[in-house]
């Protein structure tokens, strides 16, 4: 009995002993795997922001600056903001249109387009927007009361034609917060419906 009970004992040492030299071989194996694996794709998404911060970068750099009542031209088109006014109220002067009001303030711009290309130029009041400081940007208002009261001073530029080498002007309104500064903030324009060619220009 003495004998048997000392067997089952050594069994199940070494069964033990087995177990641990089972684990520490699978442990070894695996870790310098996983280690590779998580190093390369951190590798991966590194190299892939830098790549992005290059791109923004390199875009950032690529467009061009202006003031106001200087041309910018790209792809043969020239941008001019010849005028910059604010208000809150827009008098309609007709006693038949309400004038317009907003509790921020109107951005109204008086912007010049020379087409200098060999071919038709269709220019959009969405080709332009207003971009803060803090890079918010703000689309032209479409608003009817607006349009309304501004009336033939208007001059949109909604989806107007202009002929090579001619120009056209007109205005274009934004409504942005009452305490956005006006200084530091810029008119970003482009000549497409996707901005792919693009200028700036500041607006103080």
């Amino acid at each position: 009995m003495k004998k048997l009970f000392t067997g089952c004992l050594t069994a199940i040492g070494a069964l033990v002993v087995l177990g641990i030299v089972i684990a520490l071989f699978s442990g070894g194996d695996d870790s310098p795997d996983t280690a590779s694996g998580n190093s390369g794709k951190a590798d991966q998404e590194q190299t892939s922001d830098n790549n992005q911060q290059e791109n923004d970068k390199s875009e950032t750099e690529n467009v061009k600056k202006a003031s106001v009542g200087e041309t910018a031209t790209v792809a043969d088109v020239g941008f001019k903001v010849e005028n910059v006014k604010t208000t809150s109220e827009i008098d309609s002067g007709n006693e038949f249109v309400e004038n317009a009001t907003t509790s921020g303030k109107f951005v109204i711009l008086d912007v010049a387009v020379k087409n200098d290309q060999k071919e038709p130029l269709t220019v959009d009041s969405s080709y332009f927007k207003i971009k803060s400081s803090d890079g918010t940007t703000y689309e032209p208002i479409t608003d009817g009361a607006v349009m309304m009261a501004m009336g033939d001073n208007m001059g949109d530029f909604f989806l107007t034609q202009i002929n090579p080498g001619l120009s056209k002007s007109g205005k274009v309104v934004f409504e942005v917060p009452k305490d956005l500064k006006l200084e530091g903030s810029v008119l970003h324009c482009q000549t497409g419906f996707f901005g792919t060619e693009s200028i700036e220009i500041s607006l103080k």
